[in-house]
């Protein structure tokens, strides 16, 4: 067979695998308001479809099915996107509104299912059509290195530039070109005009999806996700990634969100602010500040506001010379200064549902946002509001965001619950209502909407007290690698789901977790000790598992440390399945088959073990999924060698598959939420501690 004509295929399986799976973990992400405990369910479905897939594929016949993969996969592709996009409507779901985790689970579980089947059934097909022995191992090296190209294609060029349903289109087209180059038949060709009827017979309905019953003026794709403007009769409201960011126009927001934290500093005369309407600048300018910095993440988010603003006033503020508008990360912009510039910070995000806003409400950026104070500066925060009563999910975000404060900061107060403020400062705050009403009236600013009056609700001591003693009752501290953000949104879960369920989950302690990985482990101990091939189930199932976990945990951290995931899925993707290929080449002349085995399990422990040096700095999380995709790729390599049978390539693969899609489960539901990442790392070094003595225990 043509050398050139067996690697072609497996790396273009590669690519479409690649660019598919994050095509769908975007668009899910921004279906289900960017919650990247998404991803792990994502995963967990694509995984064990795709394991599915590969047992199957391994009873098929070699003959024309390797080819008719293509073809199918090619055929499934733009529909996939459509029934994703079709998932909001189908709920009968409004812009923002809460998905419930069972309607999550269902939804993801649907819509994967047939090309992710189809994913995994290529990777037998693939090892029976190149004929070689022990072709795995260089099918699954190909295939990474394929991953690893498009990975790295769509961060650095794909991403912001090409639209999902033209990225879609291309996969197709490749597709069935790999499909007539491999069977050498051109008829096959004529099959490109199947995706192309698809793209331009279901393109014009896809803007009116996902809202039926409101107009959609605007729909953006960023390379932070997905920007859509909806207007309902007057107003205008701005969603990023599912996300509300605000409406406009909104005068009273505005208003209440500029002049209560404005009027608790004395003489403000440097602000920045942090996310939020460009309305609220209007507002800051009417007092006599030296400067104001605006930053927001994303330049199209600033675009398209800035299209939306009509009113004479807020076009005018945007020329202001006080003013500058800042296209950044808002934690890497205070980072750069190194310096106390600052009377007054103003936080003006979504509430903290996510890990990408989460890292605004962490000790790690407090302590960052005081570097930046002055001595007398404030921080001031918009929480989830509540009217009546908080909720314990509210409760548990909020409260942890307050502990945390009060760990960085001396001072620290709160508003009523319906205006959703915390603040912090090391200087003693005046909040009694008198001095900040007199405060108001004497800078004599004009508004429409707000009052000195307003001062009474938001910090009248009745209020204040009952909202202080709820935050109080919570214990947790909110960091970058413990995040409660994850924790908050099992609760939203609990509560959509009916309570009882996700409610009992978050009852599990550390101590459970451990009795039931003991009892699991010594159970199966007894099936596996000494077994030659039972042994290389196993440690191919915590390959599986340990490898997933790697990437999931490596993806979560580097989310709330840095915040932009959705940019960086590609590239980061990208560096695990390198490594995968590295594994996959670097034992392919090992001798000792379960020596090397053994020497991979204590390497894969130490990679955990040491995992926490790794999230000291951006470029480390590179070299640890590299790391860890190295050892990935090496451990199934060595399994597959330890077999020496092409036939077991299918059910190794899915074996593999089966140990991610556990991984992936358990982390993301689970261990990461409720304990944290350096536990889930933690126990894999348990449970490859485990596959150690089973490899130990067989002599050659």
């Amino acid at each position: 067979m043509d050398h050139i004509k067996t690697r072609i295929p497996f790396i273009v399986m590669g690519i479409t695998s690649m660019l598919l799976q994050i095509t769908v973990l975007r668009l899910l992400l921004s279906t289900f308001s960017g919650n990247e405990l998404d991803i792990g369910i994502t995963l967990s479905f694509w995984l064990i479809y795709v394991g599915l897939g590969s047992f199957t594929g391994k009873k098929l016949g070699p003959k024309n099915a390797f080819t008719l993969s293509f073809l199918l996969i090619s055929i499934l592709a733009l529909p996939t996107v459509i029934a994703i996009k079709a998932i909001r409507p189908a709920l009968s779901l409004e812009p923002g509104e809460a998905v419930s985790l069972a309607s999550i689970i269902l939804s993801t579980a649907v819509t994967l299912l047939p090309v992710c089947f189809l994913i995994g059934l290529q990777f037998p097909l693939a090892v029976s059509f190149s004929g070689k022995k022990n072709a795995a191992g260089k099918v699954y090296g190909l295939e990474a290195l394929g991953a690893f190209i498009g990975g790295v294609f769509f961060t650095f060029v794909i991403a912001s530039r090409v639209q999902t349903f033209e990225l879609c289109l291309i996969i197709s087209l490749i597709n069935i070109l790999t499909a007539a180059y491999i069977s050498r038949r051109k008829f096959i060709s004529l099959f490109l005009i199947l995706p192309i009827l698809i793209y331009f017979g279901f393109y014009r309905l896809l803007p009116a999806l996902p809202y039926p019953h409101m107009e959609i003026l605007q729909t953006v794709e960023s390379k932070y996700g997905e920007i859509n403007v909806v207007k309902l009769r007057d107003q205008m409201s701005v969603y990023a990634s599912g996300r509300l960011l605000f409406s406009y126009p909104d005068s009273p927001t505005d208003e209440i969100s500029s002049h209560l934290p404005i009027t608790l500093h004395p003489s403000p005369a440097k602000i920045l602010v942090i996310g939020g309407s460009p309305g609220t600048m209007r507002e800051f300018l009417k007092y006599p500040v030296e400067g104001i910095d605006f930053v927001e993440l994303d330049p199209k988010i600033i675009a398209v506001s800035q299209g939306l603003l009509t009113a004479p006033e807020d076009i005018h503020a945007l020329k202001d010379r006080r003013l500058r508008i800042i296209a950044d990360d808002g934690r890497r912009f205070i980072k750069a200064l190194n310096i106390r510039t600052y009377d007054l910070i103003v936080i003006n995000l979504p509430p903290p549902a996510s890990a990408g806003i989460n890292r605004f409400y962490t000790t790690d950026f407090f302590q960052e946002a005081k570097a930046v104070l002055h001595d007398n500066g404030i921080l001031f925060i918009n929480i989830p509001s509540s009217t009546g009563y908080i909720g314990r999910s509210m409760q548990t975000a909020n409260g942890s965001i307050y502990n945390s404060l009060k760990s960085v900061f001396r001072n620290v107060g709160v508003t009523a619950q319906e205006y959703g403020g915390l603040f912090a400062s090391d200087f003693q705050l005046a909040t009694d209502t008198k001095t900040l009403e007199s405060r108001f009236i004497l800078r004599g600013i004009q508004t429409r909407h707000f009052s000195p009056y307003f001062f009474r609700d938001a910090f009248g001591p009745f209020n204040t007290d009952y909202v202080r003693h709820r935050l109080n009752e919570i214990t947790s501290v909110n960091t970058d690698l413990k995040p409660s953000s994850y924790l908050y949104n099992l609760m939203l879960w609990s509560e959509a789901h009916g309570g009882k369920g996700l409610f009992t989950l978050l009852k599990i302690r550390e101590w459970h977790i451990i009795l039931a990985v003991l009892f699991i482990l010594l159970s199966s101990s007894f099936f596996i000790f000494r077994k030659k091939y039972t042994v290389v189930y196993c440690s191919i199932f915590t390959t599986g598992f340990s490898g997933m976990t790697f990437m999931l945990t490596a993806l979560l951290a580097y989310q709330a440390i840095y915040g932009y995931i959705y940019e960086m899925l590609g590239i980061l993707s990208a560096a695990f399945m390198i490594g995968l290929w590295s594994g996959a080449v670097s034992t392919k002349y090992m001798k000792n088959i379960f020596k090397t085995l053994f020497y991979l399990e204590l390497l894969t422990i130490t990679l955990a073990v040491l995992s926490p040096l790794f999230f000291m700095a951006e470029p480390l999380f590179y070299v640890f999924i590299y790391l860890s995709g190295i050892i990935t790729g090496s451990l199934f390599s060595a399994a597959n060698a330890a077999w020496g049978d092409n036939e077991a390539a299918g059910k190794l693969y899915g074996i593999d598959l089966a140990g991610s899609f556990a991984g992936a489960l358990l982390q993301a539901i689970i261990v990461i939420p409720l304990f944290g990442f350096y536990n889930a790392l933690l126990l894999i070094a348990a449970l490859k501690a485990f596959s150690a003595v089973m490899i130990r225990s067989v002599h050659e």
